[in-house]
């Protein structure tokens, strides 16, 4: 099916600027396609257009025509792009519709009348192909970020769309959950005949099955030609951040969790028994998806209770560590939104930690004009990008001044430009004694970031190392997929 976008125009009716601003486009049927762009640059709205979400939606002001083979998405019912038209969203939890696995994936099939022999077909082809066989029997309140993300993508597959849509599908993904999504695209390619459109920030990642990339600025195509020659493909991260002068191994111990055991009563067990964490430091939170890293996080601020162990913070005995003294921004950007603007989100835990005086609101307000908010303070943070989304997460924890920070995959949703941004400013905290543990996927982010390294397996805390030790590590005991990309020679 080929796609046509003719002049296509969009913003919010309480916005002035275009979101996306006199866009003209076409896809032949079969082309493969990705698209890239700065955080807040258009992409997920244009996605949103294609899918014919955009129009039906009815929040904005809208101009111009999307057409799929002739067909005017405009003029088009919804079910008849749904049937065409396959997309995952880039926050898993925006598309769900069922409580569990099996009903998820089931529900468009159903709703399609698709009969049951060749719905239970449809569904474990899908599942195999993505890796989500075990998953199956799962409730979707249980899974990790990138579990969920493997069963959004297996859902559509199921549907066996024309078109495919995939906002950022490895965002929340392990290195081997990313592979394995990239063997079913590539295994996708050679056997039909499918328009494929990706949305990422990962451009040299996938840039052997999408040979051409449209580039996005403030609404506008800047750039449409070879994907090796597009300004994202040519961005690098920073070189490794500078260490302070005084070290943290010189530092003292500001958190120490000691026989830390968490139990979620479905098999699942954290089990941690010494860890230690000095103030001033930038650790490295590892592992696959599923192996514990967000529960960690729950169980330090009260979001979890531990079966059992000990927990000193700052040589106190306690139980949990609470707000100001610890900040944690989500995985998943808005559950962590609540506020109708992005000012008020900002203040919103300020005035509840009664801090909200005229020198803290000031910061705040500088600290939303450090990473690149400020034109936004007035804009309802659920019209915001996703990458936008969790800048303002990390803005309002920043606001309180935490002791300790706990980021949980703080990077999804950024490109190159604002990783390098937040990695300085992460250096800065760092340099200030302020603590930071963050859960990552990417090797290349780890090596640039961090001091030390925790590694989750399977629940159990493998080790906590400094970074050069942590690479020795697994190196020797073959765990090729956490090696920076010097390391494994890629």
């Amino acid at each position: 099916m080929d796609i046509d976008i003719a002049h296509l125009s969009y913003r919010y009716k309480a916005e002035e600027k275009f979101i996306l601003d006199d866009i003209n486009l076409h896809i032949p049927g079969g082309e493969w396609i990705l698209i890239s762009g700065c955080s807040g640059s258009g992409k997920t709205t244009l996605a949103y257009a294609i899918a014919g979400i955009l129009y039906h939606q009815k929040m904005g002001i809208y101009e111009g025509h999307v057409r799929i083979n002739d067909q005017c998405i405009e003029e088009t019912p919804l079910y008849w792009i749904s049937d065409a038209i396959g997309f995952v969203q880039q926050n898993a939890d925006d598309q769900f519709c069922a409580l569990n696995v099996a009903d998820e994936i089931a529900f468009g099939l159903e709703n399609k009348c698709i009969s049951p022999d060749e719905m239970k077909n449809r569904i474990a082809a899908s599942l195999k192909i993505t890796g989500s066989e075990s998953l199956y029997p799962r409730q979707l309140f249980e899974l990790s970020g990138g579990e969920k993300q493997r069963v959004a993508i297996a859902s559509i597959l199921a549907m066996q769309p024309s078109i495919l849509i995939l906002d950022e599908p490895t965002s929340n993904l392990d290195l081997e959950s990313t592979r394995a999504i990239f063997d079913v695209l590539r295994d996708l390619q050679q056997t039909m005949n499918l328009t494929v459109i990706i949305i990422e920030h990962k451009v040299r990642l996938f840039e052997d099955l999408f040979k051409r990339c449209v580039y996005l600025e403030s609404g506008k195509i800047l750039y449409d030609g070879a994907t090796e020659k597009s300004p994202l493909y040519q961005a690098r991260l920073d070189s490794a951040l500078p260490h302070p002068a005084k070290r943290a191994d010189d530092s003292a111990i500001i958190l120490s969790l000691h026989d830390w055991i968490y139990e979620n009563g479905d098999g699942f067990k954290l089990e941690i028994q010494n860890l230690e964490i000095k103030r001033g430091e930038i650790v490295a939170l590892m592992g696959a998806n599923g192996s514990g890293k967000t529960t960690l996080f729950k169980t330090l601020t009260g979001m979890a209770t531990p079966r059992q162990g000990r927990m000193y913070f700052n040589g106190e005995d306690r139980k949990i560590i609470t707000s100001p003294q610890i900040g944690l921004v989500f995985q998943n950007a808005d559950d962590q939104i609540f506020m109708n603007t992005v000012q008020e989100e900002v203040f919103y835990g300020l005035d509840n930690f009664r801090m909200g005086d005229a020198v803290h609101k000031e910061q705040a307000k500088q600290l939303l004009e450090f990473y690149g908010l400020e034109e936004k303070q007035l804009s309802n943070p659920h019209q915001l990008s996703y990458g936008e989304k969790k800048r303002l997460n990390l803005v309002s924890i920043l606001a309180f001044s935490p002791s300790i920070m706990l980021l949980d995959e703080i990077f999804i949703g950024q490109d190159v430009y604002q990783m390098n941004y937040i990695l300085e400013k992460l250096k800065y905290l760092r340099d200030n004694g302020v603590t930071i543990i963050a859960a990552i996927h990417d090797p290349s982010l780890m090596k640039t970031m961090a001091d030390r390294v925790i590694f989750l397996e399977h629940g159990n805390m493998r080790f906590c190392l400094p970074l050069q030790q942590a690479v020795i590590w697994w190196q020797v005991n073959g765990y090729r997929d956490y090696l920076p990309e010097k390391e494994t020679g890629l």
